[in-house]
């Protein structure tokens, strides 16, 4: 078995995001941290996406969503394991179609 992957690693730029919950713009980044959603493999090898996204801090006090990550538009999504190219390339479940 070949071990080989390719390893792509990235930073998200974003400078602010809405707040999901109550809409306000954020600038202030709170942390960052690591996402390795799979990808489809390339050239026959597993490729390795290697992704630090930005949380940021709402700034109303009110808001219940204290912290919160700009998902990457066509590349991430919530609690998402596997990137948007990987999950439009997956089979359909014929199980779970039945059902």
């Amino acid at each position: 078995m070949n071990n080989e992957a390719i390893r792509i690693e990235a930073c998200s730029t974003a400078t602010g995001s809405a707040c999901p919950a109550c809409g306000t713009w954020s600038s202030r980044v709170h942390s960052s941290y690591l996402r390795f959603p799979a990808d489809v493999p390339s050239a026959g090898q597993r490729v390795v996406l290697c992704l630090r996204v930005r949380r940021f801090a709402c700034p109303v006090a009110s808001c219940g969503r204290r912290t919160f990550v700009r998902q990457v538009p066509g590349l991430t999504r919530r609690y998402g394991r596997w990137t948007e190219r990987r999950i439009s390339q997956r089979p359909v479940d014929r199980g779970a179609a039945s059902l």
